[in-house]
């Protein structure tokens, strides 16, 4: 069996060192390229062109994770990503020219109203000019040209990119001439679009507006999403709210810097203490009152919460922040900070140490919010999924004494004690995917409920068991 300990997260993060060095815990390289997270961000917009102004199969590598992890769950169907085709020789000479050739281009076939252009490692290794091109083709384009930088090499741990990436859209936005009273942004959606109203499967945002209006509020802006003209006028909203941290807080922080433009400290609030104080810190700044809306959602919800609560008594929640890509983890701290409220003991793992230094955002939140859980320490495989057995053994846990929540696209098969979280794979009809607010609240509580009984009832195997058994 193998020897894992377990550690607060403000200490782990105290000890590990920077995500940049050589140390015992070595990040990776390029399995999560910062392309790809700047291309899949763009793809939430609409009316655009992403230019990829690199090699051909750097393009590919995002076209084939754009269709294969990306448009499958949410997000626009499709984005165009032409390519200007770096080879050899442009590596050599440079290749400014082909960028203002193809940005003309694409400005004359698309007819777009945005176009980003990304950079890849070979044309930002040789240094290509691209602020310059961009300012020359734009004298003849009718689309707004952006440069979002996104060369692999230029940061690596996943959780930094983002942060650097989401405050180039404050970049795109115009100082408000105005500031309309009453309004507000939502900031961090990710895979996600404008809210729809009466969806089945709604995401967090539809959740958030709601309880937003709830309150006598309105919803300026959905961010990241919607089309140039959209985004522009963001810095016009009275105050900013949070959804993801990674996404959130560094965009609200550029747009208080750049604009002026207030935000709320909460963010990504699971469970109903989160929840409550997450829309009583906007309803404050607004000068609103919350309490008629938060108490009638807290009376619907009372009754299941002490259901759950009650079950799930004297249990271990343990809480897996991811199995392959091990990057996620403010939904994972969400989560475990409701299931805590529900009485449970938590832990933490699959979160590599190295990523949780590239994640200090999302820790930062949480701990200055009081939360700061044990997370699973060792020398275990990067990129590798702790295995839930090792765990179980570690702290000698048995069936009817923990529930086991999984938080990625690829699961683990387990018995009833399994509660399957992850957003790809999760669909409870009018909640939200991450499950914030009062509607996700019911959505957690119901399926604790569920796990709880089924684990108590091992006649026949579940669904899950059955699929991965084969």
């Amino acid at each position: 069996m193998k020897k894992f300990s377990w550690r607060k997260i403000s200490e782990m993060l105290e000890n590990i060192p920077a995500s940049d060095c050589e140390c015992r815990y070595p990040g990776y390289a390029g399995l999560w390229c910062r392309l790809i997270m700047a291309v899949t961000g763009y793809g939430m917009l609409r009316n655009t062109v992403a230019v990829i102004h690199g090699p051909t199969n750097c393009a590919w590598a995002v076209r084939n994770f754009c269709l294969t992890n990306y448009s499958l769950y949410c997000g626009n169907p499709f984005l165009h990503m032409p390519s200007t085709d770096i080879k050899q020789d442009d590596v050599i000479s440079g290749g400014t020219d082909k960028l203002i050739a193809t940005l003309t281009e694409v400005d004359r076939d698309y007819k777009p109203e945005h176009i980003a252009v990304f950079d890849t490692c070979s044309t930002a290794l040789i240094g290509d000019d691209i602020e310059t091109a961009i300012k020359t083709a734009q004298k003849t384009c009718n689309a707004r040209l952006d440069y979002m930088p996104s060369a692999g090499f230029t940061s690596l741990p996943l959780g930094k990119s983002i942060e650097e990436i989401t405050v180039k859209y404050a970049d795109m936005m115009e100082a408000p001439t105005e500031t309309i009273p009453d309004t507000v942004n939502i900031l961090g959606q990710y895979k996600e679009q404008k809210r729809c109203k009466n969806a089945k499967y709604p995401d967090d945002s539809s959740e958030l507006a709601r309880m937003i209006e709830g309150i006598g509020l309105k919803i300026h802006r959905v961010l990241l999403s919607g089309n140039y003209d959209y985004i522009k006028t963001a810095p016009q909203a009275s105050v900013n709210v949070i959804s993801c941290p990674t996404w959130g807080i560094p965009l609200a922080i550029k747009m208080k810097e750049k604009f002026k433009t207030p935000y709320t400290n909460q963010a990504i609030p699971v469970g109903i203490k989160p929840t409550e104080k997450w829309l009583t810190e906007l309803a404050n700044f607004t000068n609103k009152n919350p309490g008629p809306f938060i108490g009638q959602e807290v009376e619907k919800l009372t009754p299941m919460f002490e259901k759950a609560e009650n079950m799930v008594r004297g249990r271990v929640a343990l809480i897996e922040c991811g199995r392959n890509s091990q990057t996620a983890f403010a939904r994972p701290m969400a989560m475990a900070r409701a299931l805590e409220e529900l009485g449970m003991e938590v832990r933490l793992f699959g979160l590599h140490p190295m990523e949780l230094k590239a994640k200090e955002t999302d820790a930062g939140y949480f701990i200055n919010e009081g939360f700061d859980p044990l997370l699973l320490d060792g020398d275990y495989a990067y990129q590798q999924p702790v295995n839930i057995k090792h765990i179980l053994e570690d702290l000698g846990l048995k069936q009817g004494e923990y529930l086991y929540f999984t938080h990625d696209v690829f699961p683990a098969p387990n018995d009833g004690s399994r509660v399957e979280t992850g957003v790809h794979l999760r669909r409870v009809k009018g909640a939200p995917g991450r499950g914030v607010g009062f509607k996700g609240a019911k959505a957690l509580y119901e399926t604790v409920i569920e796990a709880v009984i089924m684990s108590e009832n091992r006649k026949f195997p579940t669904l899950y068991e059955l699929v991965h058994r084969r």
